[in-house]
């Protein structure tokens, strides 16, 4: 079938619309006819309220009107017994017609043509309730000499002026309150036949509608079994009309959204089965491009990290430009395998290829898994940003160690000899960023800190411990007592000319060796009594080096004499 028979039964549907509009017209004239009658209603509610309303209660509280009134001395009138039975008097007003009587309220004239000033309003004290629950009131609550505008309510003010019942023609917005409605207002005249006030009384648009719909069932139930009979010819018709561009539309929907491996439906063999196969064909094509694509994305996201995209805020390599660079305080790890270059001797290519990718994919996830981003890999050695606390660090560094040990578990009983790692953490101010030319850039860390870090690793070898952070990482770890860390030196590394003071985080050692180092910190810096102290401290274990080192230093300074520009800091010649 072609498009164009489908646009001749479109223009027969076009001609039921006409026909259902005229039936809509017929509906819009009953409306008119019942609003009528809705005004007739009203005026009559109007006149026997504005007759019915005790006058001497209404002019004592008028008389409060003529000085300015706190909110305490409101409070106090809308508690006074004649404004609760004026209240009273509206509400039993508002019940005669509860169905439709929205709002009841007095108002009183002021000096200006376009203002007054609400009296009683029904609806204050169930609001004030509410405001007092802590229950949200969205309208404005009509306290007792609020002022309300006249500005376009045109009936009221000719009730005003003429002392006669006014009765709105239409519907009428009120967008101080955000309400539309139909009201009548007749006035209250005392015993010598002057007005004093007018009583205002709200038929809300949707209260209006309630009522008419009630009234008009029996029309509607008509209109609405014609609109039905052509409600499910029209849908079968337009259903059929619409079927295969509505399938090409939600297919095309998929595609915007990567399904690429969506296809559509041959339904026919008109225009939009045309269409279908055509959209298919490319389909393919972008599907295929995009497979490529994705495998190549997720080829460079294997030598271009994740968290570089991350602290340059790229959502892709693709966005990636020479230059692009951040600035921010971050924790840099550095681990190395200890003595690697000996323990590759006797490995062939292949074993050291297979050697380390297995210690870096268990040391890997570690850094991840807290908070940090690999950078690079260095051979054997792994550079690691932190960009939260040093907390995230330190506990990487721990948990890398355990995985050495629970590695070398396995390495010893396969045969193989134990390895062991260093970590230096230090924290400071970096800058990330891509260095190089057009045609090949990399990733890069340019920072003072990136260097300390590597020294700081290397120091680990000279002291015999698994993990040592510089002060600077000490200084902002939120909880330092979660971690156990002792002093280790002051030093100044090749190439610095600085001091750095040192510590250890031993949490990683094995049982034994913890305990002993917490044990003994109480005694670790009593300088005055250090040689004793480390010489017992030595007799306990043998095996820690830093007080092999500290040992080592105090006998050189009893035998030779330190010299008085010693200031304890110890000279590093080895990186």
């Amino acid at each position: 079938m072609s498009i164009r028979f489908k646009i001749i039964i479109s223009l027969f549907m076009l001609t039921v619309a006409i026909a259902f509009t005229a039936t809509g017209v017929s509906y819009w004239l009953l409306q008119k006819s019942l609003l009528e009658d809705f005004r007739g209603r009203l005026k009559n509610i109007a006149y026997l309220g504005g007759v019915s309303l005790d006058v001497s209660a209404t002019e004592r509280l008028i008389s409060h009107l003529q000085k300015e009134l706190s909110t305490a001395e409101i409070a106090q009138i809308e508690q006074s017994s004649d404004y609760l039975l004026l209240d009273k008097q509206l509400q039993t007003l508002r019940g005669a017609e509860p169905k439709l009587i929205q709002y009841v309220y007095i108002l009183v004239p002021t000096q200006h043509f376009t203002s007054s000033r609400f009296l009683v309003d029904a609806d204050v004290k169930k609001l004030s309730a509410k405001q007092i629950r802590g229950e949200p009131v969205i309208e404005e609550i009509s306290h007792f000499g609020l002022p309300y505008s006249l500005f376009s309510k045109h009936c009221v003010k000719n009730t005003f002026a003429t002392l006669a019942i006014t009765v709105e023609e239409n519907i009428v917005a009120d967008p101080q309150y955000n309400t539309r409605s139909l009201s009548a207002y007749a006035p209250i005249r005392n015993q010598h036949g002057k007005m004093i006030a007018v009583l205002g009384i709200d038929l809300k648009d949707e209260n209006i509608q309630a009522a008419l719909w009630q009234s008009k069932l029996s029309s509607l139930i008509i209109i609405v079994v014609a609109l039905l009979i052509a409600t499910i010819f029209s849908i079968f018709v337009g259903y059929q009309l619409t079927k295969g561009i509505r399938l090409l539309d939600s297919v095309v929907k998929r595609f915007a959204k990567k399904q690429f491996d969506v296809r559509m439906p041959i339904l026919s063999e008109d225009e939009i089965g045309t269409l279908s196969q055509s959209f298919n064909t490319m389909a393919q094509i972008i599907d295929n491009h995009a497979k490529q694509m994705e495998r190549l994305l997720a080829a460079y996201g294997r030598f271009v990290p994740h968290s570089f995209l991350e602290f340059l805020k790229k959502d892709s390599i693709i966005e990636l430009k020479l230059g692009d660079y951040m600035q921010q305080e971050m924790t840099v790890l550095f681990s190395d395998i200890r003595s690697f270059t000996t323990l590759s001797e006797s490995m062939t290519p292949k074993q050291n290829f297979d050697f380390i990718n297995a210690f870096l994919r268990r040391v890997g996830p570690v850094i991840r898994n807290c908070g940090g981003g690999i950078d690079k890999y260095i051979g054997d050695a792994v550079m690691a940003l932190f960009p939260n606390s040093p907390a995230d660090a330190i506990n990487a560094a721990i948990q890398m160690q355990l995985k050495v040990s629970e590695y070398n578990q396995q390495r010893v009983a396969e045969g193989f000899t134990a390895i062991a790692i260093g970590v230096g953490l230090h924290t400071g101010n970096l800058i990330l960023g891509t260095v190089g030319e057009l045609e090949r850039m990399n990733s890069t860390v340019i920072a003072d800190a990136v260097n300390l870090a590597s020294r700081l690793e290397g120091v680990t070898k000279h002291y015999g411990v698994g993990i040592v952070i510089s002060e600077e990482s000490l200084s902002q770890l939120p909880q330092p007592i979660q971690f156990s860390i002792r002093f280790l030196d002051k030093i100044q590394v090749k190439g610095k000319k600085d001091p750095v003071t040192i510590y250890e985080v031993f949490d990683a050692d094995d049982k034994a060796l913890r305990a002993f180092k917490t044990a003994i910190l109480p005694q670790w810096q009593q300088f005055s009594a250090a040689l004793p102290l480390f010489q017992a401290i030595l007799l306990q274990n043998e095996q820690d080096m830093p007080t092999q080192l500290y040992l080592e230093r105090l006998e050189q300074f009893i035998s030779l004499g330190a010299n008085n520009e010693w200031d304890g800091i110890e000279v590093m010649v080895n990186k």
